[in-house]
């Protein structure tokens, strides 16, 4: 029997393939400005909850909720007859007090005097000295007592920390209140600041890492129809939250004319331009790939797999995002399923209509 044998360059040359041809086609700009609508709600821009640093019986009380207050208007008058009692006896003590320096510094005097004389000894004239100087600070004592409870009797009178609209109270005429309370359920009024508005919205990543002061943003309310509201981003918490993915942001609403109340839910409407390496490709250049969204690009005659973040879907063509996309990528269209990283392959450029 003869065998035939062939040889191993024929073998090889036979087993080796040409590069696949793979069609191709190059990113297309994003569109302009693009609107992203997010639900969000009013809050006042300042809010305190005012308590009584007194304790007694509520004497006036002449604001109620819906009132305008400015800075220092007066919102209760507490009932304090035991402070004014021991004010007066305070006050009593300090006359008593300087009465009695007044006395001891004369005799002190005069035992110095008569120390230089030697008609008393120093030692004695020395004890005088030192019992004028601890009548004197008795006398500073009595006037600290007379000051703090010159401070505690004005807080009988509780007054707006700054000009507010009163949102809430809980207290009346003859109502018992209890002074510097240790729990914060024993609040009196509840104050906000409304002629401005917060309006805090839970901000996904594509929309809080592309907002500035410079955004522009329209809120809207279900309640009001037809009215848009400018609104201006000042602060986020530059913070995502685990739990939710989001981060608050905060815009602030102009209320001057209070037409809007605080806790009301709307929309807010951003201007946001594409974000940086977002282009549009057809819709069949996406490959999913180990749970990953990826899109093939030819590099030096070779696949290469990127991955990218899916946008708004445009029909035929959607928007893709990613940082090693660029304008003169060479995208792969409808990529066959055997086709691995690294692999040779022709691109043959999609022609524009057919």
């Amino acid at each position: 029997m003869i065998r035939r044998f062939v040889p191993i360059l024929m073998i090889a040359a036979a087993s080796a393939q040409e590069p696949a041809t793979v069609r191709t086609v190059a990113p297309a700009p994003a569109p302009g400005t693009r609107s992203f609508e997010l639900p969000g709600r009013t809050e006042p821009v300042e809010q305190a909850r005012i308590f009584s640093r007194a304790t007694g019986t509520v004497k006036e009380r002449p604001v109620d909720i819906g009132d305008r207050v400015q800075e220092g208007d007066t919102l209760a008058v507490i009932d304090i007859p035991e402070i004014e009692q021991e004010l007066e006896t305070a006050k009593a003590a300090v006359e008593q007090a300087v009465a009695r320096a007044e006395i001891a510094r004369s005799t002190a005097k005069r035992s110095a005097g008569l120390a230089e004389a030697k008609a008393v000894s120093q030692e004695e004239s020395e004890q005088r000295q030192a019992s004028a100087a601890e009548l004197e600070a008795a006398v500073r004592m009595a006037l600290a007592e007379v000051r703090r409870l010159e401070e505690l009797q004005k807080f009988s009178v509780v007054r707006a920390p700054f000009r507010a609209t009163v949102v809430a109270r809980r207290i009346d005429r003859g109502d018992f209140v209890r002074g510097d309370s240790a729990t914060t359920a024993e609040w009196a009024f509840h104050l906000a600041r409304l002629n401005q508005l917060r309006f805090a919205v839970a901000a996904t990543p594509d929309v809080g890492l592309r907002l500035t002061s410079e955004t522009e943003a329209s809120v809207r309310f279900p309640e009001l129809p037809g009215k848009a509201f400018p609104a201006k981003v000042t602060r986020s918490s530059n913070y995502f939250d685990t739990s939710s993915g989001t981060m608050r942001v905060e815009l602030l609403l102009d209320n001057a004319d209070l037409s809007l109340p605080a806790g009301l839910t709307g929309t807010v409407t951003f201007k946001l331009p594409p974000a940086p390496g977002t282009f549009l490709l057809p819709n069949n250049a996406l490959v999913l790939r180990e749970g990953k969204s990826t899109v093939g690009v030819v590099e030096g005659g070779k696949v290469k797999f990127i991955d990218v973040l899916p946008g708004r879907n445009l029909g035929p063509q959607m928007e893709l995002t990613s940082a090693a996309l660029k304008a003169d990528s060479v995208v792969i269209i409808s990529p066959n399923a055997m086709l691995k990283e690294g692999d040779a392959v022709t691109a043959n450029p999609l022609v524009a209509g057919k």
